[in-house]
């Protein structure tokens, strides 16, 4: 077994255009060296997915 499991941080989203950045961020920043992060971006109305597209290639909408 690895020493460094992969961590899933999972991040749900519905209209969550103005948090969404700093979530992301967030999740991004922390230590933890083998993780993925994985957005459910659901139905939103709103520009989240503009938002989430703004991350570059490390995202996928």
């Amino acid at each position: 077994m690895d020493g460094n499991p992969l961590v899933s941080i999972i991040i749900p989203a519905y209209n969550a255009e103005e948090y969404i950045a700093e979530t992301l961020a967030s999740a991004m920043a922390q230590t933890w060296a083998n993780k993925e992060i994985i957005v459910i971006n659901s139905g939103s109305t709103d520009n989240t997915a503009v938002v989430i597209k703004r991350f570059g290639k490390l995202s996928r909408c």
